[in-house]
């Protein structure tokens, strides 16, 4: 395949580096052809590493593309590099100049660089200085005060539609010297700026080795800088990549909007009626029932039978493990009569805790397991408790493996009872050809026990044993606000990334602390996403094989998508988290039912009380 590089700006010479060439240059017209000579050859050297880098990060979509730059090509790229998302322009400078006037009535109508966040509306103040500073130098300002007409200018580019004033602001901010030229600090600088201000701690953690994969990319000669130029096309190809990727679904679903959303007459207005009557009907009293009937009529039963049930089902703990952001799982011997379905929840207690006390977690584990596993989230006494015991069995280390031919060596966990399995919304994914399973946070717990059955009971089928379902594709959402919470099933996701060949999970993950794609704030994180997945096949946020999202997902743009690929399907659409998240969700069912000839069908989890 033919390889094609890209034009790149001459080096500067480093005085450091080159001081002792530059004294024999020039002496002689012998000298001087050599010097230049040995500048070309560094140049061609940086074309073609620059050429290597773009055809890794064009592989990962497959696609090949000119790799000559064009205004078109960067219009397309980065029309989305921006910075005030709430405001455009002229609608957002009245209420920028409303808190002008309000911040500097008492300081003479001069405005300091610390109110600079606050007076333009931005919550990321550490941010909203480096901006401040970037535009000041740009402008030779070198006070760290400015009147309402700099304001005015400063504004501009901000919210300015011009692909070369955003490209003019990313850059004048990461090169505050101003000389075209980044050393392997500067890029560190950069990294830790970029991961603070998007809450991505991890990557803070790593920002020597992204540091040293960006100086190896990009100065293989190791001349101690790497130019601006370099970054820039890197950055101009993560963003195209993401652009491609986007744009032809973007023009069918715009197609989709023509065709498929007109409004479907319904043959059967009064059956579609009493069915949502009696769906509506067997929700209020299932509600109901949690809420009044089972505290009510049978609290004395609940105390005499589980204890009896749990003592048939015993299980021994055979690994505890405690995650970041407050979160316990425990992996426990599966007895042989626990028969379970993926969905289904189970009540844990502990007697060291109390006797009589009972909580309802979802089991993450897969029927075809020969173990149980929970992941509990640590909110209230009970679940703090929990972790308590347990942690003072297995620290150090925080993570306990059982060896079962060392049996003298095993900690003595407490014990722990289960009474289960019970039903819940989400064991009905079956029903469905089609599902769309939605996890916020640690409710992401019965969704991966859901893909864990589909991805074993599609292998089954390929294999022609018994038992197939009649699920075929699932597309799987999980948003979490904390780097962290990847850890919780980072093994799962590389499981499924590894073993569905056919495609028939899709796993979108989504970061919501992360600034949305193509801001300017997350533009840096991007390209070193991008570039280190090229590299190493590691997403930089989750530390998977799935490639993670920035911010949150259009719900509107994912109900389209569906609809548009499985015309005339049943969709199932299972959602465990926050009750404010379920309503959008619900109604986006129901508007994209009646609208399009795709089914959609909602089913909610009911997250219990803190414990």
């Amino acid at each position: 395949m033919e390889r094609e590089s890209f034009d790149v700006t001459d080096y500067e010479w480093d005085t450091e580096k080159s001081s002792d060439l530059g004294s024999v240059i020039g002496s002689s017209p012998l000298m001087s052809n050599l010097g230049k000579k040995v500048k070309d050859n560094r140049i061609r050297l940086m074309k073609k590493r620059l050429a290597s880098v773009s055809n890794r990060l064009t592989s990962i979509s497959g696609e090949r593309e000119p790799a000559a730059r064009s205004y078109q090509r960067e219009s397309t790229a980065l029309t989305g590099l921006r910075l005030i998302s709430k405001f455009n322009g002229a609608a957002g400078w009245t209420a920028v100049e409303k808190r002008f006037n309000e911040i500097t009535g008492t300081s003479g109508g001069m405005l300091p660089r610390s109110k600079f966040g606050e007076c333009i509306g931005m919550d990321s103040i550490d941010f909203a200085l480096e901006l401040y500073d970037a535009l000041a130098r740009r402008r030779h300002i070198s006070t760290d005060v400015i009147d309402g007409d700099q304001l005015k200018e400063f504004w501009d580019q901000i919210s300015s539609q011009s692909f070369d004033s955003r490209l003019q602001m990313f850059f004048d901010m990461i090169d505050k010297d101003a000389n075209g030229r980044l050393t392997e600090d500067q890029v560190r600088q950069i990294i830790n700026f970029s991961s603070s201000t998007n809450n991505l701690p991890d990557i803070q953690k790593k920002t020597d080795e992204y540091a040293a994969m960006i100086m190896e990319e990009l100065d293989p000669d190791d001349i101690g800088y790497i130019m601006t130029e370099s970054l820039e096309t890197l950055l101009l190809q993560a963003e195209t990549q993401h652009m491609r990727r986007d744009s032809e679904d973007s023009k069918r679903l715009s197609h989709m909007l023509s065709i498929k959303l007109k409004t479907t007459c319904d043959p059967k207005p009064l059956k579609r009626w009493c069915s949502g009557l009696r769906h509506f009907v067997s929700d209020s009293l299932q509600t109901m029932s949690m809420y009044l009937a089972v505290p009510v009529a049978f609290p004395a039963c609940e105390i005499l039978i589980r204890p009896f049930r749990s003592s048939i089902s015993r299980v021994t703990i055979l690994k505890v493990a405690v995650h970041p952001e407050n979160v316990l799982s425990l992996y426990m011997s599966r007895p042989r009569s626990f028969k379970y379905k993926s969905g289904q929840y189970m009540f844990l207690n502990c007697p060291t805790i109390s006797t009589f006390e009972w909580h309802p977690f979802s089991i993450t584990s897969a029927p075809q397991d020969d173990y149980l596993s929970v992941h509990i989230k640590v909110m209230g006494d009970w679940t703090s408790a929990l972790k308590e015991v347990f942690c003072e069995v297995c620290m150090p280390p925080p993570v306990y493996h059982v060896n079962i031919d060392m049996a003298g060596n095993q900690p003595i966990f407490p014990k722990i009872m289960i009474d289960g399995p019970y039903n819940a919304q989400a064991q009905d994914y079956k029903k469905y050809k089609v599902v769309l399973l939605v996890g916020l946070g640690i409710g992401a717990s019965p969704m991966i026990s859901v893909i864990k059955d589909i991805i074993k009971n599609t292998e089954a089928r390929e294999h022609s044993q018994l038992n197939p379902i009649k699920t075929r594709k699932a597309y799987f959402y999980w948003l979490t606000k904390e780097q962290g919470s990847y850890s919780w099933f980072n093994n799962i996701m590389n499981e499924v990334a590894e073993r569905d060949t056919n495609g028939v999970v899709e796993v979108n993950n989504y970061c919501t602390s992360v600034y949305e794609e193509r801001d300017i704030r997350s533009a840096f994180i991007q390209m070193l996403q991008t570039l280190n997945y090229s590299k190493n096949g590691v997403d930089i946020i989750s530390e998977t094989r799935v490639m993670t999202h920035f911010s949150k997902p259009n719900w509107k743009n994912v109900y389209k998508q569906i609809a548009m690929d499985h015309n005339d399907s049943h969709v199932g659409v299972f959602y465990c988290g926050e009750l404010a998240l379920a309503e959008e969700l619900r109604n986006l069912a129901l508007e994209f039912t009646h609208k399009t000839a795709t089914r959609f069908s909602f089913h909610k989890e009911n997250f219990y009380p803190q414990c």
